[in-house]
C-alpha cells in the first residue's frame, strides 16, 4: 500500500472507534515498509534501544531492504516473535523487577502494530487515564487533581501486585476483538504474547501476561485496564442518580475479590489514574 493511503487509512481509524465501530483492514496496514520505517526511528531512539535480545543485535546497520522484509514476512504469515530475554533490574523495596527485552526486529513489528492500536484506543480511554500515554504523565494527574477535586475525605490507593506478569491472555484478545474484526491481526498480537521467555538461556513459555521492556506492552496493559475505567464511571454516574433520588447505600467495588467500600464524599470526583502501581514524581 501506498504510503498517502496508509496516512489517510490511519486518520479515519480514531473516528470509526468513537463511532463504537469494529475496524477491519489493520493487517493490510503492516504490509507497509512505511510502518516499519517509522516505528525504526521511534523504538531506535528509546532508552535502552542498545540493550539486545535474545539474538544479541542491535540498531546498527538496520537498512529499507531489512525492514521491506520485515513487512514481507508479517504480510505473508511467516513472522514468529523470538522469546524475550529475561534481565533483572532493582526496585526501590530492594526487590529485584523482571524486564523482558525484544529483539531489534520484535520491537519494530511490536511499535508498527502500537501505532496501529494507538489510533483505535487512545480516542476512547477514559479522560482520567494518565499512564503510559502521549502528553500524560503522574505529573498530569497531579495537575488535573488540584484543578479539579475540591476535597476529600479518603484517598484509595489500589495496587495490583505483578499486574503485567498476570494478564489474562483471554481476556485480553477478546477484549481487542471488542473493536477490532481482523483476525490475523489480533493473532499477530496473539504471537506476541506467547512467543515465550529466556531467562539464563532456559526456555520459558508464557501463558499469562506481557512482558514490562515490550514496546507494546504498555499500550496492551491500558487496554486491559480500560474496562476498570468504565467499569468505575459507571459505578459514579449510578451513585450520583442515586444520591438525587434519595437512595444512598455504600457502593462496594470487586478488585481481586476484596470489597472496597467507597465513601460519599468521593462518589461525585473522577478517578485520576495513573498505572496499577505506586508511581513515583
Amino acid at each position: 500500500m501506498q504510503t498517502a493511503m496508509i496516512l489517510r487509512r490511519l486518520e479515519t481509524l480514531p473516528a470509526l472507534s468513537r463511532a463504537g465501530k469494529r475496524v477491519n483492514g489493520l493487517h493490510r496496514l503492516l504490509r507497509s515498509s512505511h510502518l516499519y520505517e517509522r516505528a525504526y526511528v521511534k523504538v531506535s531512539r528509546n532508552r535502552g534501544a542498545a540493550t539486545p535480545g535474545v539474538d544479541g543485535q542491535s540498531f546498527d546497520g538496520m537498512t529499507l531492504e531489512r525492514l521491506a522484509n520485515l513487512a514481507r514476512q508479517v504480510a505473508d504469515g511467516t513472522y514468529r516473535p523470538r522469546p524475550v530475554r529475561r534481565v533483572y533490574i532493582p526496585k526501590g523495596n530492594g526487590k529485584m523487577r523482571p524486564l523482558g527485552i525484544p529483539t531489534v526486529d520484535d520491537r519494530i513489528v511490536q511499535e508498527a502494530a502500537r501505532i496501529v492500536l494507538a489510533q483505535i484506543y487512545d480516542p476512547v480511554f477514559s479522560r482520567h487515564s494518565h499512564g503510559f500515554r502521549t502528553g500524560r504523565s503522574c505529573h498530569t494527574a497531579l495537575e488535573e487533581i488540584r484543578n479539579t477535586w475540591t476535597g476529600m475525605k479518603w484517598l484509595i490507593e489500589v495496587d495490583v501486585r505483578g499486574f503485567f506478569d498476570n494478564i489474562d491472555h483471554d481476556i485480553l484478545l477478546r477484549l481487542l476483538s471488542k473493536r477490532i474484526d481482523d483476525p490475523r491481526f489480533i493473532g499477530l498480537i496473539e504471537k506476541m504474547l506467547k512467543a515465550g521467555v529466556m531467562d539464563d538461556w532456559t526456555f520459558e513459555r508464557t501463558y499469562s501476561g506481557t512482558p514490562q521492556g515490550g514496546v507494546i506492552s504498555p499500550l496492551l496493559a491500558n487496554i486491559y485496564l480500560h474496562e476498570l475505567d468504565e467499569f468505575m464511571e459507571e459505578m459514579r454516574v449510578a451513585s450520583i442518580r442515586e444520591k438525587r433520588a434519595g437512595q444512598i447505600p455504600p457502593i462496594r467495588v470487586y478488585l481481586a475479590r476484596s470489597p472496597i467500600i467507597v465513601p460519599r464524599s468521593m462518589r461525585s470526583a473522577p478517578v485520576a489514574r495513573t498505572m496499577p502501581r505506586s508511581v513515583t514524581c
